[in-house]
């Protein structure tokens, strides 16, 4: 009988511009793990990126997908924020039950670089991009409650950029 390796779940925690996509991008290509994405899934399905109703719909079913995929002992990167603690939670909790390893990837990006960064990216647009303004950053952050570094410890794997 051959060896299987225990799946992975990569998971990130930041704010928009904070890097998520691209270090997404780079380990989809990297590792040959499944990326999804949120936001080009609603892209895709033509949705409105601010209907949080529907959003969070949309998150669930590629959530139930990528347990589906872990389950199946593929290696899976979910590229949504997580802003919140209970979400992490949630998705850790999942994860052990499903008996892959957890990789957390935390973006600690300062807010002006944020809005540096988002600057750029709305003007650059493209697939799966949301624009962001800088009124909403200043309503996102007050949401955004960072991991603490007891919480980066539950994780099989956890990074800070």
């Amino acid at each position: 009988m051959a060896f299987k390796k225990k799946p992975t779940l990569v998971m990130f925690c930041g704010l928009p511009g904070s890097g998520k996509t691209t270090l997404g991008r780079h380990l989809e290509a990297e590792t040959g793990a499944i990326r999804i994405c949120t936001d080009e899934w609603m892209d895709d399905l033509g949705f409105d990126h601010f209907d949080e109703p529907l959003r969070n719909k949309v998150e669930q079913r590629i959530w139930n997908f990528g347990k589906n995929l872990l389950r199946l002992g593929y290696d899976v990167i979910l590229e949504n924020g997580l802003w919140s603690r209970q979400e992490r939670e949630d998705l850790l909790r999942q994860a052990n039950e499903i008996g892959a390893l957890t990789e957390m990837h935390y973006f600690n990006v300062p807010f002006e670089e944020l809005c540096c960064r988002l600057e750029i990216r709305n003007k650059l647009g493209g697939f799966g991009i949301v624009p962001i303004t800088r009124e909403q950053m200043e309503s996102y952050v007050p949401l955004f409650q960072p991991p603490t570094e007891e919480e980066l410890a539950l994780y099989d794997c956890s990074v800070t950029h």
